[in-house]
């Protein structure tokens, strides 16, 4: 029997969504939607990396399950702090990787999740060195690169020179999104769109299934909600990035709670208070801060929700969006989040909003108001959904670019 080529994909500390992809490359059980292909690549052995063990929630007691799992170990008096962009902060990373496989530079082909860390640039310099495929996985977007001052300009051009560079070392580039290979494209020309393709964030897509089958009046009397409410649901961390303050301001100028419509808020931050005094009288009435809530029930809320809003001033890719889809909730989005692209279409499975524009965002809530425009979006929320991931799951797009960078061709 051939032996398994094994394959590391490199990673900043344990999370749940890489975990769980991880897991079910190893097994090859990954999610599937009906019409979706049949792949199961046993010829590769998967290997989770960490730089650093992290000290948040998912940390290393959050590890995945079914695939190997290694640390590259921090030097003495670093363990307890992330890496950074120049330092050196990994011992002997080069023994670490050794004990992995056969290959000059251990496993026989290499992924990584990007390129800030001095240790991930310095993996793609021996990987070119060695001859040993490596790759990038980057949700970078295009839309987040935005700003004309004169500052703004020089660093677009040393991030230019840095990423030209690196390109050269690349055999992959694997992008979350379509803004994600607009992004590349601007930096590295052809070069950059040559070797990249779609990779979107892996998400525990059973457990949305669940959720979405859950009896509606049951999930919304946990929370104190009426089946009768019209829903509009946000799943974020409270911080000026996520542009909620903007959704609080559109909704009590257009009157939305005197229509019947709750907007429910799932998620901490700093600007919690800030956020609950610009909910004014509606505070804990039609406007509802939930603070943190576990991943079931935050999706059980995002399916039975009428519309999910995610109303970012910075979003490179946007994970609730794929997860909303799934469970056939319509969603609305400012047109920075990177999800959105191939996947939402505009009237069609959801609505998109020029970001910070408050009159725009007005407008498209508006729309929910016109007879059937709520119904049409969520019929045809799931369908979008399924089409977009036949194409682009991670369970069928990796295996496929870790044989063509073995076999020494670009994705």
């Amino acid at each position: 029997m051939p032996t398994k080529k094994r394959i590391l994909w490199l990673h900043t500390q344990p999370e749940f969504y890489h975990n769980r992809m991880l897991d079910d490359l190893a097994t090859g059980d990954g999610y599937r939607v009906p019409g979706m292909e049949n792949e199961h690549p046993e010829e590769f052995e998967w290997i989770a990396g960490f730089v650093h063990r992290g000290t948040g929630h998912l940390s290393e007691h959050a590890l995945p399950a079914k695939a190997q799992t290694v640390f590259l170990r921090a030097l003495p008096g670093k363990e307890n702090r992330p890496p950074s962009f120049r330092e050196h902060y990994h011992v002997n990373w080069r023994e670490d990787l050794k004990k992995l496989g056969n290959s000059p530079l251990g496993p026989d082909a290499i992924i990584v999740s990007g390129y800030f860390l001095r240790t991930f640039r310095e993996i793609f310099a021996d990987g070119t060195r060695l001859g040993v495929p490596t790759a990038i996985f980057s949700d970078s977007n295009l839309r987040g690169e935005h700003g004309r001052g004169l500052k703004l300009r020089a660093k677009r051009c040393l991030k230019r020179l840095l990423l030209q560079k690196l390109v050269q070392r690349l055999d992959g580039i694997l992008t979350a999104n379509r803004l994600g290979v607009a992004y590349w494209r601007y930096y590295c020309g052809t070069a950059g769109q040559r070797k990249t393709v779609v990779c979107p964030y892996y998400t525990d897509y059973r457990r949305i299934d669940i959720a979405r089958h859950l009896d509606r009046q049951t999930v919304l009397q946990k929370f104190g909600l009426h089946v009768d409410d019209r829903i509009l649901f946000s799943s974020a961390r409270l911080a000026p990035v996520k542009g909620l303050d903007l959704m609080i301001r559109a909704f009590n100028a257009l009157g939305m709670a005197q229509r019947g419509w709750k907007y429910v808020i799932a998620g901490t931050g700093p600007l919690e208070n800030d956020l609950k005094s610009l909910a004014g009288p509606h505070l804990d009435q039609s406007i509802r801060f939930l603070g943190f809530q576990q991943p079931s029930d935050n999706l059980a809320l995002m399916a039975h929700a009428d519309i999910m809003v995610l109303p970012s001033r910075y979003e490179p890719h946007g994970i609730v969006v794929s997860e909303a889809q799934a469970a056939g909730t319509p969603v609305l989005l400012s047109h920075v989040v990177g999800a959105a692209a191939g996947l939402v279409h505009q009237g069609e499975s959801g609505l998109l909003f020029r970001s910070d524009d408050l009159g725009d965002l007005q407008s498209k809530l508006e729309l929910l108001e016109q007879p059937g425009v709520l119904a049409s979006l969520r019929a045809a929320s799931r369908p979008a959904f399924e089409k977009w991931y036949r194409r682009t799951s991670p369970m069928l797009v990796t295996p496929r670019i870790v044989r063509r960078m073995l076999a020494g061709g670009t994705p």
